[in-house]
């Protein structure tokens, strides 16, 4: 599909989603991923948005965010370092 694209066009890593996504959720994991990676680069981009997800699953600001479909669709795909 479109991700074989960017790869094609010489795209490492890329973010993908499975489904729809909220935006608000989109906006805050990959905003989040890119602090976790920027505090520390040994982690991996995989990692961070591990740790993205993690963030927003618990983040009390927001209970429907606890919800898989907030967070479950996104995969990381290529490269992770």
């Amino acid at each position: 599909g479109l991700a074989r694209a960017f790869f094609y066009a010489g795209a490492r890593t890329l973010l993908v989603s499975h489904w729809p996504v909220r935006d608000d959720a989109a906006a805050r994991l990959t905003t989040a991923a890119f602090a976790e990676l920027a505090k520390d680069p040994s982690i991996g981009k995989a990692e961070a948005f591990r740790r993205s997800m993690v963030k927003l699953a618990v983040d009390p600001t927001d209970p429907s965010l606890a919800h898989p479909g907030a967070w479950a669709p996104f995969v990381v795909v290529g490269e992770n370092r």
